[in-house]
């Protein structure tokens, strides 16, 4: 693996870990443990991430004859948790602080089990070999989310003055993430003219929209939880899909790599009609007003 592309991985990982632990800052025991005292809520958000769109994936799979670095890259992010850069733009959304974190926290637990599961059930479902155990998730998982995250949290506890640095290191994370992302934008626009045709823009159109209609139809009957779930089940995490895919096609991982980049810009542009039609209705006076947010991230 070139040593640009190792360089632009470890400053994505910095970049995260800093904002979770910004989102840390502001979150709560109470935050935490949010959907593990609402199980009803808890399987919905289960049920729309972890078993639609691993089934529409597998579904895309089986119907496209696209290139393999597509459907190693539909398979990979369908078994992901959500990815740790979500909560800020879901708590920007309007979705209630509470719900976005519990959703974090609970997502990368569940997904040291969910994730090799769901591995092998694919594996069942279209005949391939890829494996990726439960130690290796739970290293990723606690590294990028859960340390961050408590840190943040204890910082916040003990020290409460720090969480007016919460809005500066959101930005320094943001800057940082953008500078890492410049080289996977170049690996992206050389694979574009390999990987696009026979369908498979069309594929990861239908997965994105899938997902977003899943999570807005399974998100219950508060109007900001849906706009969390939908958001939160069409975007998956980026950085242990990439991680599977190595692990498990090491030949394809520059294809790979193109086609997740590929998928993140798809899924901005298409979330973008849904994210202002929420907009508009979560602003509707007839809707109760959202759930304060946490401190150091104010609404604009």
């Amino acid at each position: 693996m070139q040593t640009w592309f190792r360089w632009s991985l470890v400053i994505l990982q910095i970049s995260i870990m800093a904002q979770v632990f910004a989102i840390g800052l502001g979150a709560t025991w109470d935050d935490a443990t949010y959907l593990f005292r609402r199980p009803k809520l808890l399987w919905n958000s289960i049920l729309a991430r972890n078993v639609v769109l691993p089934f529409l994936a597998v579904v895309l799979i089986k119907l496209f004859s696209f290139h393999i670095a597509i459907a190693i890259t539909l398979g990979v992010l369908a078994v992901t948790p959500v990815p740790p850069l979500l909560p800020k733009s879901q708590l920007k959304g309007g979705g209630r602080s509470e719900y976005v974190v519990g959703l974090l926290v609970s997502q990368a637990l569940l997904a040291i089990v969910l994730v090799p599961v769901t591995i092998e059930l694919m594996n069942w479902a279209i005949g391939s070999k890829a494996h990726f155990g439960a130690w290796q998730v739970a290293q990723m998982i606690v590294k990028a989310i859960l340390i961050p995250l408590v840190v943040g949290m204890a910082v916040a506890r003990f020290l409460p003055a720090v969480k007016k640095l919460a809005p500066p290191l959101l930005a320094v994370g943001t800057v940082m993430l953008i500078v890492g992302a410049l080289p996977l934008l170049v690996v992206a626009w050389k694979a574009f003219g390999e990987l696009v045709g026979d369908g498979s823009m069309l594929a990861l159109a239908i997965f994105i929209l899938g997902g977003i209609t899943a999570g807005h139809l399974l998100g219950g009957p508060r109007a900001e939880d849906r706009t969390v779930l939908a958001i939160a089940t069409s975007w998956r995490h980026p950085g242990l899909a990439m991680a599977i895919a190595v692990a498990n096609f090491p030949e394809q991982k520059l294809l790979v790599a193109g086609a997740v980049v590929i998928y993140l810009v798809l899924r901005m542009l298409l979330a973008i009609p849904y994210a202002r039609w929420r907009h508009t209705t979560l602003s509707l006076p007839r809707h109760p007003a959202p759930t304060p947010m946490p401190p150091g991230f104010a609404r604009r």
